[in-house]
């Protein structure tokens, strides 16, 4: 099962004791190929982690409001969504390269600009292109490296691919450790890393993969078919865009230093890769829809944990609890979708579902920090769990009322 995410692919995987290994099946040149494309996409992914970190603290010492920070990073899904709808035709007008270069080259421009300005709106409209400069980079990735599975070497190849990413963003954090005090060093070696993404992918010798224009499912005509994983797909947007985009912002006001804001945002980050197997085994096992419930209350409880836990016990500890839940609710509502359709409507379905991943990733952020304006800087797990729960009741009468129409 594959879904698109905000910027990238997340996976259930069941792999063996041979997981790490690229498959022999792969001639040498299909390898170079692989290596390149997971090159480009490692350091991709960290000067997108780095600005996401960079972001939110640049314009807190600059005495920017919480709210207008929320918002701020709020617009990447905005851009996301944007460049999601663009990078087809995109990349099926000019090619993978030329898609990866051209986009490359406006996602540094737009880091280093932001190193030239204290703007909040202009970094806002920067906020916009990098989401879309992201979304088309990736779609270049990873509809390239989706060309090389095949039955046979899928579970090793979507592995790497997931141990490559969560890799790149978890380290992307820690890099704002290697900084001056006033961060814009930091914007720089996130411009450095999309020129150094570019680099390999584009000493690769081979043909541009072909991409297929479908007619997408709209979002309405998709909550038809499949309202709990619609409902999913929203709720892991929030959590992600609320946690990834303000923990910065909480950490900093709860007084922790530069370098352990980033250790807890990356044991966050790193943590998402520890229950997608077992969650993966569930969720084939068993209902979708009640998993689905099962880790929005996980993320509850967590959430409440981090506020009550934080004096006795180590920040990054509680966030590998709260990363590893939260990391699972969008391929959980991903697979509870995709039961729900025919096989030659996923891909059709992907526009939809990224579009209500990316609901929850603008709205997240613009309330949880105006509840952090108005009530302080708790009320960010406490917006969490609050929008879990509400996750919960939407999902129960979703799932009661879907039962009540197959009984009649």
């Amino acid at each position: 099962m594959t879904s698109q995410s905000p910027g990238v692919l997340i996976y259930f995987i069941h792999i063996n004791n041979s997981t790490f290994m690229l498959s022999t099946h792969l001639n040498y040149k299909y390898r170079t190929t692989i290596i390149a494309l997971l090159a480009s996409l490692f350091a991709q992914m960290q000067a997108i982690s780095l600005l996401g970190i960079t972001i939110p603290l640049s314009l807190s010492t600059q005495g920017s409001e919480v709210n207008a920070i929320g918002q701020v990073m709020a617009l990447y899904s905005v851009g996301l969504v944007i460049g999601s709808y663009l990078g087809k035709r995109v990349i099926s007008r000019v090619g993978h390269i030329r898609s990866f270069s051209g986009f490359a080259a406006i996602a540094a421009t737009a880091a280093i600009i932001h190193s030239l300005t204290s703007s909040v709106i202009l970094f806002a409209i920067l906020r916009i292109l990098s989401g879309i400069s992201a979304a088309v980079m990736l779609i270049v990735i990873e509809s390239w490296f989706n060309t090389f599975t095949r039955d046979n070497n899928r579970g090793s190849l979507l592995a790497i691919h997931q141990i490559v990413f969560y890799l790149a963003m978890g380290s992307g954090q820690l890099l704002i450790n290697i900084v001056d005090t006033e961060l814009n060093s930091a914007f720089l070696i996130a411009a450095i890393l999309c020129c150094i993404a570019l680099m390999p992918i584009t000493f690769v010798k081979i043909e541009n993969p072909s991409i297929t224009l479908t007619n997408p499912i709209s979002f309405f005509e998709l909550f038809k078919i499949a309202p709990c994983g619609v409902i999913g797909a929203i709720c892991a947007g929030n959590a992600i865009g609320t946690v990834f985009n303000l923990a910065p912002i909480f950490s900093l006001q709860a007084g922790a230093s530069t370098f352990n804001i980033s250790v807890f945002m990356s044991a966050i980050i790193f943590s998402g890769i520890l229950l997608q197997r077992p969650m993966g085994k569930l969720a084939d096992q068993y209902k979708r829809e009640s998993i689905l419930l099962m880790l929005l209350g996980l993320t509850t409880l967590s959430s409440q944990l981090i506020l009550w836990g934080n004096t006795a016990m180590p920040l990054p500890l509680l966030g590998i609890v709260l990363g590893s839940t939260i990391a699972c609710i969008y391929p959980v509502s991903v697979a509870s979708t995709y039961e729900k359709l025919s096989p030659d409507k996923t891909v059709a379905s992907s526009s939809a579902l990224l579009l209500s991943y990316a609901l929850g990733g603008f709205s997240g952020p613009v309330m949880a920090s105006l509840a952090m304006d108005y009530f302080g800087n708790n009320a960010l797990f406490n917006y969490l769990s609050i929008s879990c729960m509400v996750g919960i009741a939407c999902l129960v009468f979703y799932n009661q009322r879907t039962r009540e129409t197959n009984r009649s």
